[in-house]
């Protein structure tokens, strides 16, 4: 299929595909870890330009602080969302995630569609409210059949999703993180090439982002090198080609992918609950339950990282606990953690602009939020964890670009905060936020 001749704009469309956790030596290393991957051996190691040594991701390197840094260039104190979850010691919020685009600084979204771009996304984190022109965005409820009705009330435009699943399915929001959930999740990016985009090139090129969450997920639950994560990875790969494909066909080759992840994984040993030492000094109050109901100072969990807010930076008694607490945690070498990082630190590492404090664990040491029990545990809530230290070469993100325009080879020094800047100069948009750099310059 040829580019419609209507279509006088000679920029390329591109297609931005986020693979949770893919760490560069399951791209790089496929028959030392038992994994084969032929669509992204054939498009990005074979022809492909891509990081070998990965790209360094943010402070946290967690799924949603990262996927914003992704769209936006800048790290996550610069677009505001620092963590997964909002900071809720108390749980009013309910849960609630960081579900939305943030409304500080420029997305991608919005850069292409301003620069002429027909810009989409499906199931990308920190999409809801995007600005874009169809925005199937990641967000849930409960898990039930109320996740569609939100999500397609949520959509841009309105009536997306309903329209969607009457083709597909049920819309995977985010609590399914199966492989099935990505099953799904490749349907929708089909669906909205083929009914959306392709119609959409008669008159301009697109950029579109899509998401698969299975290979994160299988990590978690089972190990970073379990052969059940490595069976996620391989359907992730068949799903990658076949949306290429599509995309190609679409735009008769005229098409730029970037396929990349957000951070890397690694496995863990112990648990360790700050929180329970801070109740221990008077710190979190809490009810025969063992919910909080009060706090002068809350360790929020970020996997291998956590903040530490103190409720009244004026609370100097309180302040006073807590440094002691930090202290004696950054010196004791059974306590797991690496590093405390105090107001400084945390700012020149572009994270947790509102926290005291950052704990930054050993390699292994997942921090949970635990107000109750045992400080450290080797029971594990999870068998792999990311989240930690931005330096540990195991939290590298990949990094690949194929396509009209791209030379195959090797490129260095890649940050995660460099995606939405090269994509940008790739469309010839402007992203005037943006703190990374177009590694094709």
């Amino acid at each position: 299929m040829s580019t419609p001749k209507n279509n006088t704009d000679q920029r390329p469309s591109v297609l931005l595909i986020s693979v949770d956790a893919l760490k560069p030596e399951f791209v790089f290393e496929q028959e030392r870890l038992g994994v084969t991957l032929p669509n992204i051996t054939h498009y990005f190691v074979e022809n492909g330009l891509t990081a070998r040594e990965g790209s360094k991701s943010v402070f946290p390197t967690f799924t949603y602080p990262c996927h914003q840094s992704m769209i936006t260039g800048t790290n996550p104190a610069t677009h505001g969302i620092v963590n997964n979850g909002i900071f809720d010691p108390t749980g009013e919020h309910l849960g609630a995630w960081h579900w939305f685009a943030n409304d500080k600084v420029k997305t991608l979204w919005e850069a292409a569609k301003d620069g002429g771009y027909c810009s989409a996304s499906v199931a990308f984190p920190t999409s809801v409210g995007a600005k874009g022109d169809y925005i199937a965005p990641e967000f849930w409820w409960d898990g039930s059949g109320i996740d569609s009705r939100f999500i397609d009330a949520v959509a841009k435009p309105q009536g997306l999703i309903a329209e969607m699943e009457k083709e597909i399915g049920t819309y995977a929001g985010g609590l399914d993180l199966s492989d099935e959930g990505d099953a799904q999740r490749g349907k929708a990016a089909l669906w909205m090439l083929k009914n959306k985009l392709a119609p959409a090139a008669a008159e301009k090129p697109f950029f579109m982002s899509a998401y698969f969450a299975s290979f994160d997920e299988s990590a978690h639950q089972n190990g970073v090198y379990s052969k059940e994560a490595a069976a996620s990875l391989e359907k992730i790969d068949k799903m990658l080609g076949e949306l290429i494909r599509e995309a190609e066909r679409i735009t008769d080759g005229h098409l730029v992918v970037c396929v990349v992840s957000d951070h890397g994984t690694l496995d863990n040993t112990h648990n360790i609950s700050p929180n329970i030492l801070l109740k221990q000094a008077g710190l979190i109050d809490t009810d025969e339950n063992g919910k909080v109901t009060g706090w002068r100072a809350f360790s929020q969990r970020a996997g291998g990282t956590a903040e530490v807010r103190l409720a009244d930076e004026n609370d100097k008694e309180a302040a006073a606990r807590l440094k002691e607490i930090m202290d004696r945690l950054e010196a004791d070498p059974e306590s797991g953690i690496l590093k405390v990082a105090d107001k400084k630190e945390i700012r020149t590492r572009g994270g947790f602009p509102d926290a005291s404090y950052v704990l930054i664990s050993e390699k292994g040491y997942e921090l949970r939020d635990d107000v109750d029990g045992e400080y450290c545990r080797t029971t594990l809530t999870q068998k792999a964890q990311h989240g930690y230290n931005e330096e540990f070469p195991e939290m590298r993100a990949s990094f690949m670009l194929a396509g009209e325009g791209i030379s195959a080879g090797n490129v260095e020094n890649v940050r995660l905060i460099d995606v939405a800047p090269t994509l940008a100069g790739i469309m010839n948009v402007e992203l005037p936020d943006a703190e990374g750099i177009n590694v094709l310059k």
